[in-house]
């Protein structure tokens, strides 16, 4: 795949605004046992509240077959949907029907799901990955990327792994501010990540939720405030020069992917005003280059929404290329 230059900013149309309350928003198409409390909606929003406290332990109990789950089934597109507990949580599993050797996963976060426009193409793309035998695992981390995020995904790593036979190793896939949890995950345990792919992503919080609202802060991006003043809440801040100098972006966990020689696919919106490619994409380029990280960019003509690629092929030859290279 080649990379391709963005436009010009200065000829690029004002995309969507993404207003997000940092504490509620739209979690589409995620079913979630146990309570998912004041979600609110708004035109461009993807964000949701902090779910590592969302359930209690729960005994996974013992079944017949390795790929049926206890709790929740639904269908999704034709395939089997779980929603079950795990010790940190509940999580999601949609399942192909017939897994493809060694039972590989991606992982997702917390916006999925096929009926909105802002994510259906996303999950679309993923939907193609699970009908050549891949299983889609949605388990959120933290939504500031705090570390207390990494207990939720590390049983649902472990109870998959250990219960259920999946790959020891993963794929991973985000978009917008999802990024914050990939990458904190990722930056912690490399040796289990095949590859990475990204749409959209928040990579420097700085940009968002920072952004030309927040004092002296250099960025022309549009910034969400509650959002800011969340994260600040998350990490025990009191003041924004605080955040602003904390290390605690996606870009500032690169190192030890690149050590690990995790490639990094990402899809970036030209007309892109929530999270700019010059603030985001752009350092995310420049730093795992300059680390020794193998990262492509493709660039499609859209703002931060819709998420996903008009046609997933990149992605889906991507994410099993890498596995295929990662297994070799």
């Amino acid at each position: 795949m080649k990379t391709t230059q963005p436009l010009n900013r200065t000829t690029m149309p004002i995309a969507i605004r993404e207003t997000t309350n940092w504490f509620g928003g739209v979690v589409v198409c995620l079913i979630l046992m146990g309570a998912i409390a004041s979600a609110q909606s708004s035109a461009g929003t993807d964000g949701s509240e902090n779910l590592s406290q969302l359930a209690q332990e729960t005994p996974i109990a013992q079944v017949a077959r390795v790929d049926e789950f206890p709790g929740e089934k639904s269908d999704c597109e034709g395939f089997d949907r779980y929603e079950i507990r795990t010790s940190q949580g509940t999580i999601s599993v949609v399942c192909p029907h017939h897994p493809a050797p060694g039972k590989p996963w991606m992982w997702r976060s917390m916006f999925w799901g096929v009926g909105a426009n802002a994510t259906k193409r996303v999950a679309r793309g993923d939907l193609k990955l699970v009908e050549q035998g891949y299983y889609v695992v949605i388990a959120p981390g933290d939504v500031a990327g705090h570390p207390r995020g990494n207990p939720i995904i590390d049983a649902a790593y472990q109870m998959l792994t250990q219960e259920y036979g999946f790959s020891k190793t993963l794929s991973m896939a985000s978009m917008s501010r999802e990024n914050l949890a990939l990458f904190r995950w990722a930056a912690a345990n490399p040796e289990k990540v095949e590859s990475i792919y990204v749409d959209n992503g928040v990579c420097n919080v700085k940009s968002w939720p920072g952004g030309k609202l927040v004092p002296g802060n250099d960025s022309v991006a549009d910034g969400d405030p509650r959002s800011w003043a969340g994260m600040k809440h998350a990490y025990d801040f009191e003041t924004d020069e605080e955040l602003l100098a904390a290390k605690v972006s996606p870009i500032d966990l690169l190192e030890p992917l690149a050590k690990a020689g995790v490639p990094i696919l990402m899809v970036c919106g030209t007309k892109d005003t929530t999270v700019p490619y010059e603030e985001n994409g752009a350092l995310m380029k420049e730093r795992y280059e300059r680390l020794g990280g193998d990262i492509t960019i493709i660039f499609e003509e859209k703002g931060h929404h819709p998420h996903g690629l008009a046609d997933p092929t990149p992605v889906v030859s991507f994410i099993q290329t890498m596995r295929s290279r990662h297994q070799q």
